[in-house]
């Protein structure tokens, strides 16, 4: 569950008793619950057999960092060359060479490239995992929410584990729980993601946030951007209004939105104020047309995150505010089938 959003990501699976140096991978596939499906040792390693979820070409870790050459994932969806994890820090990591889909990337750290269905691979994050008792950093992880990759909904594949390089490493604590997206990874024809941190200004209420469904990635994904600032016209991270936050973020999990609040309007399932959920796009400011004017993203327990207006930045609002109770329009869940035809606009943004 989601407690807070803050600064690089430290991941949290489950808290387990300390396993030996001797049974830490240097990739392993877990269960939704943690449990240890398959561990990668020295040299080749392939799960199943076939090595249709994981092949692993050759293998080793010492004293200084893990490193894994010639994975594929997923019947080779997934392909990196080459993959460091240093026992220490960012120095020295590298994913060289990752392929998704027939398409490169160069990542940086917590970088995120959509499988869709809600699927991911995500880079060089720090994480506390079954049978540690101190946080190491991950080459590349993956995440299943789509049984069509052959395996059930909320596996994961951890690959380049630092921890089996230094095993002893001292505790420390974990802030988010191991699952959630972090940034979209740049192609390889740019030069990586910057890691974005919430300013320590903005409000961020202790709200549990639901990690197996759409919508809470989505909102969990949206929390990255707290306090980027407002950009008419803008969908990326260096900047956003209000439709362009939510279309940023749902296309990264395989979801289109159009760029127009009026659109997003019509695309989705109409979702009632008391069936509200974390995802859900929440309208206001209805013009003289009955078309809103300002979206945002629920959150739960009546907050929402979104992009207010030029001179602001991204930030978490009550729907019980009077400015919002009052100019409330409707809901959309914009994952859910169901969506109402769309009539024509020439807005471009909003």
């Amino acid at each position: 569950m989601l407690r807070r959003a803050a600064g690089v990501a430290a991941l949290l699976l489950m808290l387990a008793a300390p396993a030996r140096a001797g049974t830490l991978g240097l990739a392993e596939v877990r269960g939704s619950d943690g449990t240890l499906i398959g561990r990668a040792g020295a040299g080749a390693y392939a799960y199943p057999t076939d090595g249709s979820v994981i092949r692993i070409g050759w293998a080793r870790a010492t004293a200084a960092r893990v490193e894994l050459r010639n994975v594929s994932m997923f019947n080779g969806r997934v392909t990196v060359k080459r993959l460091v994890a240093p026992a220490r820090g960012l120095t020295g990591a590298r994913v060289d060479g990752l392929v998704v889909d027939g398409t490169a990337y160069v990542v940086g750290p917590n970088a995120l490239i959509s499988l869709g269905g809600g699927s991911y691979v995500v880079a060089l994050q720090e994480a506390v995992s079954p049978g540690r008792t101190g946080s190491g950093l991950v080459a590349l992880r993956a995440y299943v929410s789509d049984s069509s990759l052959g395996l059930a909904p909320g596996t994961q594949l951890l690959v380049g584990m630092a921890r089996a390089a230094h095993p002893a490493a001292a505790t420390s604590q974990a802030s988010v729980v191991l699952g959630l997206p972090q940034l979209p990874a740049a192609q390889a024809s740019l030069a990586g993601v910057p890691t974005f941190l919430p300013r320590r200004d903005l409000q961020i209420p202790d709200i549990d946030i639901p990690t197996n469904t759409l919508g809470g990635q989505a909102v969990s994904l949206a929390y990255q951007f707290l306090g980027i600032p407002y950009v008419w016209g803008g969908s990326t991270p260096a900047g956003f209004d209000c439709s362009g936050l939510t279309m940023y973020v749902y296309r990264q999990l395989g979801i289109k939105l159009g760029h127009y609040t009026g659109f997003q309007y019509y695309e989705g399932r109409r979702v009632p104020p008391t069936q509200l959920e974390p995802g859900d796009l929440v309208f206001f400011h209805a013009n003289s047309a009955g078309v809103p004017q300002h979206e945002g993203m629920y959150i739960g327990n009546g907050a929402f995150i979104h992009a207010p207006h030029s001179g602001d930045v991204v930030r978490v609002s009550s729907l019980y505010d009077t400015r919002y109770a009052l100019s409330y329009v409707g809901a959309v869940r914009p994952y859910a089938a169901g969506a109402s035809s769309s009539p024509t606009w020439t807005s471009a943004s909003g």
